[in-house]
């Protein structure tokens, strides 16, 4: 339920009323009280506008302006009103953030909405002395606030991720080189959409199998089956693949070792080719069916379908987590606001983990089976399902949704008409990205930094996670949000401790982000006391000495409110890129500020536009190098000269 303002707007009115400091106001401004409290609200709008004329200065009476306006469910007026506000005195009110996300909501502006509840929650953080003396009168509302915000964001991302589905104005068939006659489903796409998998039949009597194809010249490739080790004596499909590209998961049935109808498999792929299959070890399958796999971004999490005791219905979709050791835990029913008695099937889990899509024919729809999204909130419930309406689905059968690495792309199956015959994959191109998180992939690798070779089953601590451990290849995967800090430690006998922060830049996760831990040996003299005769070894062992990292600094200063570089800054940056020339560049991070001059938000978004302008000159003078960070961190405060804080610094990184 979002949040409910009426009685404590009239709380806050009448405060001002009772609290013994009315006389700091006007008569005309208690008169707009009053008219306030007896829901005289076009009468307060009136009087509170008078005391404008006469107190500019005066927010709070502008702030009642845009209650009264609230109350009248015009919300486009409050929150004009309440922009006001926060336009002329940022620190007036930190509640006026909460009501202008409630008020941007009610306008259908949910991306403007999650800004201000996010601004809300950060100024959470600052002492209620910035705010003069009206946070101290805010207090209960502001309590009543915080226990909604987090039901108040949710409900933006799923009327935002619900209204871009409805703005779609098309979905486009793959095409004859993908779809037959016959089923095509269960599509999977790689992370650069090049390579796309999925369970087809190609025939009305043939076994399901899995296919793959390539995008190669703006077209889909005909499909061909997978090669490697994976039996084909029964039905194979369903395959979901972690976005390391290494692991996928996909169902068996009939054959040796399922120990139901059918059930949950895993495979080592490399391309399109599966190097080997095992069977999940733990509690996933059972004697029933389970199948039809989704797996959280890093692999950890398994969602799927089965029909297994203690479910609501004909199929639910339950979870389970991967173990330390590998295994699966014991499986969990998402509960009744996913599932219910009918069918629910296909999950599919965004790469943030907070949005989950499953097809059911169980809740409301417009046809056979539709696609339905679900968003989790902190404490684990999921949100009641909405229908992803048309053109996604129809009077048919839908299915199969998934969303690709760079969240604006999706893919799902229907039989709707004009296809090719049976349940055909489709596309569907969306105008913002879905993913209420931005995630960047992280490979990273551990080495030996004197043989320079992988160190495998190597525990990685990471800060705030749960370890990971490294595969054969020293390689371990991660998915973290852009821009957090990742504080890494790693132990190993022998070897000197390691630990480090990583800054996790915005990624397209066409390619890994890639980190690099380099374990130092502990040498240790051996000391034998027997006499024997020397041995001459004229064996020759190169040690090859590892690669230092070495830092280089420049800081560029501009002029107040500029982000456009002086001729005596843009020639000091020349001759330092100058010195960057010919070396082994790693990383680049750029990072603006600003003084503390004018509004936090304007100071941000100006420095801001002063890194992207010096990273835009370094990339025109084809500075190259793998990783490039950039941050604007917005003003300074502290007692220095404020054109000292108005600068970018560029640290670069390079390997020597």
């Amino acid at each position: 339920m979002l949040y409910r303002p009426l009685l404590i707007f009239i709380f806050l009115a009448s405060y001002f009323l009772v609290s013994g400091q009315t006389p700091r106001f006007s008569k005309t401004f208690q008169q707009a009280e009053e008219a306030l409290l007896n829901k005289n609200l076009t009468k307060a709008i009136r009087l509170y506008e008078k005391v404008l004329d006469e107190q500019p200065g005066l927010h709070i009476a502008r702030r009642n302006i845009g209650i009264c306006y609230e109350l009248m469910n015009d919300y486009a007026s409050a929150l004009r009103a309440y922009e006001k506000v926060i336009e002329q005195s940022e620190f007036f009110s930190r509640t006026i953030y909460f009501r202008a996300g409630l008020a941007s909501y009610k306008t259908g502006d949910y991306e403007k909405a999650l800004t201000y509840y996010s601004k809300f929650e950060f100024l959470l953080g600052r002492p209620s002395y910035d705010f003069a003396d009206i946070a101290d009168k805010e207090a209960q509302e502001e309590a009543d606030m915080i226990a909604q915000l987090d039901n108040s964001i949710r409900a933006c991302y799923i009327s935002r991720d619900s209204v871009t589905f409805l703005n779609v104005q098309e979905v486009q068939n793959l095409g004859p080189n993908i779809n037959s006659r016959a089923d095509e489903y269960f599509p999977f796409v790689s992370n650069d959409q090049k390579l796309l998998f999925f369970t087809g039949r190609r025939h009305n009597r043939a076994n399901e199998n899995l296919y793959y194809s390539r995008f190669q010249q703006g077209a889909w490739t005909e499909g061909l089956p997978l090669t490697g080790k994976q039996s084909r004596t029964g039905h194979e499909g369903m395959a979901t693949v972690v976005r390391d590209g290494k692991t996928m998961y996909f169902t068996a049935c009939g054959r040796e070792g399922v120990l139901g109808s059918c059930d949950i498999w895993q495979a080592n792929v490399e391309d399109t080719e599966i190097r080997s299959v095992n069977t999940l070890q733990g509690a996933v399958n059972s004697e029933k069916w389970e199948s039809q796999a989704a797996v959280s971004c890093d692999g950890t999490t398994l969602y799927f379908a089965s029909d297994r005791e203690g479910g609501y219905g004909g199929t639910d979709i339950w979870m389970s987590k991967r173990n330390l050791d590998g295994s699966w835990s014991e499986p969990v029913n998402l509960g009744p606001n996913i599932n219910t008695p009918g069918y629910e099937e296909s999950p599919f889990i965004t790469n943030d983990g907070q949005t989950l899509y499953f097809s059911s024919d169980g809740h409301p729809g417009l046809g056979d089976q539709d696609i339905f999204l679900s968003r989790i909130d902190s404490e684990g419930n999921w949100s009641k399902p909405v229908n992803l309406g048309p053109p996604v689905n129809s009077a048919h059968r839908e299915l199969c949704f998934i969303l690709a690495a760079d969240g604006k792309t999706g893919y799902f199956a229907s039989d709707r008409p004009a296809g090719y015959g049976g349940l055909d994959i489709y596309t569907v191109q969306l105008g913002s990205e879905l993913f209420s998180e931005a995630i960047t992939f992280v490979e990273g690798f551990v080495k030996d930094t004197i043989l320079d070779v992988p160190m495998p089953d190597i525990m990685v601590q990471i800060a705030g996670r749960e370890p990971v451990k490294t595969d054969e290849n020293g390689r371990f995967f991660l998915c973290i949000p852009a821009y957090e800090i990742m504080d890494i430690s790693v132990q190993k006998d022998l070897y000197h401790p390691y630990q480090n922060e990583f800054i996790i830049p915005f990624w397209d996760n066409k390619q890994f982000y890639t980190i690099e831990i380099w374990m130092e040996p502990i040498t240790r003299p051996v000391r034998d006391f027997t006499v024997k005769t020397p041995i001459i070894d004229t064996t020759t062992v190169e040690v090859r000495r590892r690669p230092q990292r070495r830092d280089y600094l420049h800081t560029i200063f501009f002029e107040f409110d500029k982000s456009t570089m002086t001729p005596l800054e843009l020639n000091n940056l020349d001759a330092f890129l100058q010195q960057m020339k010919g070396k082994n560049l790693q990383r680049v991070e750029i990072i603006g500020f600003s003084d503390d001059i004018g509004t936090d938000v304007y100071n941000l978004k100006l420095s801001e536009e002063r890194a992207k302008r010096i990273a835009l000159h370094l990339m025109d003078n084809g500075l190259l190098v793998d990783q490039i960070y950039i941050e604007g961190r917005g003003e300074i405060r502290d007692d220095k000269p404020k054109n000292l804080n108005r600068k970018v610094e560029v640290k670069v990184s390079a390997l020597e």
